[in-house]
């Protein structure tokens, strides 16, 4: 490895003389126009790539080639004023170029095409522009690290002792920050997985159910429906169960009607004509179950049970069909001279009793104690 490096020195040294700034203007003014050229005449992907490297790699490659000329310059005159070699500025100047154009390129590429997208099978636009963010911010990082790794070793630093400190740090950041890991993890899943989208109603145990505004790296923010702000760590995701109303294929309604008990005979009538109200519904979905059943002996009603599913998932057309569906069945009751019970006591007037019953001793004992206090 440092034959390899003085070897690529070597090479860059040649650029900080005559002959290798004439070479190197040539080189920059080729590159240009190629550049140029393909910015304007190239297809597809051509004038995309021409403009996303074309600064990068131009400014950096003209203040590696003159910067250098001028330290080396300099260096050839005073050289214990240059804490570093004018060939090692040049090579972390052309590394960085490189680095930026990677960047860039990688980014306008992935908000270009959408392979990967197709190829993780994502549908929904809002999905696909956060895994498009997600891919660019993971990408950017590590042609970052990787840049500042190439640095070190262009400054001196050994190749191992670099893979060991980039290891070490590793190590010390998944320690120290684990509850950040975590959450920064379990939003990298989200991307993926997507349980749920921005835009999405979801529920969420422990918290009030909202709108989820924003999917980040550390947490989600969710709009309550009184309109608060609540941040959720995404860890919680991980680890706690999520229900998510908008993607639901129906919506159910579940009800207990409850009768007086004068109206047993007519409960067999009350239940087909509901069960026949409901058959014939245009909203209520007669894929799903449809169920009216006498189901329950309470302690003052007989109580028969509702159930079945709307065709909409909108909370309030539901409200609206639910309400429209409990007037039908409340004129069905009425219809058939029934009605609807209600929490009662019923008291039954007592007996004449004689002056032997105990009920009346009692009664005459407390008054002769009230007349002697």
């Amino acid at each position: 490895m440092p034959d390899t490096q003085q070897e690529l020195l070597n090479k860059i040294d040649f650029f900080q003389s005559q002959e290798g700034i004439l070479v190197g203007t040539v080189f920059l003014a080729v590159l240009w126009l190629i550049l140029v050229l393909l910015d304007k005449y190239g297809r597809r992907i051509g004038p995309l790539v021409a403009r996303s490297i074309r600064r990068p790699l131009l400014l950096g490659f003209s203040s590696a080639l003159y910067l250098g000329w001028l330290l080396h310059l300099l260096e050839l005159q005073a050289k214990a004023l240059l804490p570093i070699k004018s060939s090692a500025v040049s090579t972390a100047l052309v590394v960085i170029a490189l680095g930026w154009a990677t960047i860039n390129l990688g980014r306008a590429l992935l908000l270009q095409s959408n392979r990967i997208q197709r190829w993780l099978k994502v549908e929904d636009p809002r999905d696909e522009a956060m895994l498009t963010a997600l891919l660019d911010r993971v990408f950017t990082i590590g042609v970052i690290v990787l840049t500042i790794a190439a640095l070190m070793v262009t400054f001196g630093v050994s190749t191992a002792a670099v893979g060991a400190l980039l290891g070490g740090a590793g190590i010390g950041l998944g320690f120290g920050t684990q509850q950040i890991s975590q959450n920064f993890l379990a939003g990298f899943m989200l991307f993926f997985t997507r349980p749920f989208s921005e835009g999405d109603w979801i529920s969420v145990s422990s918290f009030d159910d909202g709108t989820v505004e924003k999917i980040g790296w550390y947490h989600t923010r969710i709009r309550t429906f009184d309109r608060r702000p609540l941040y959720i760590p995404n860890s919680i995701f991980a680890t706690t169960p999520i229900e998510n109303p908008g993607r639901m294929y129906n919506r159910r309604i579940k009800a207990s009607i409850s009768l007086r008990y004068e109206d047993l005979p007519r409960i067999d009538a009350i239940s087909k004509n509901v069960r026949s109200l409901l058959l014939n519904h245009p909203e209520i979905d007669q894929k799903q179950s449809i169920l009216v059943n006498f189901n329950e002996w309470d302690s003052s009603s007989i109580n028969m049970m509702v159930y079945c599913f709307t065709k909409t998932t909108v909370w309030k057309d539901w409200l609206d069909i639910q309400q429209e569906v409990f007037l039908q069945i409340a004129d069905i009751v009425q219809k058939a001279g029934g009605d609807f019970a209600f929490n009662c006591t019923t008291l039954y007037p007592a007996p004449n009793l004689n002056d032997d019953n105990p009920i009346s001793r009692l009664g005459e004992d407390l008054k002769s104690n009230r007349s002697l206090q």
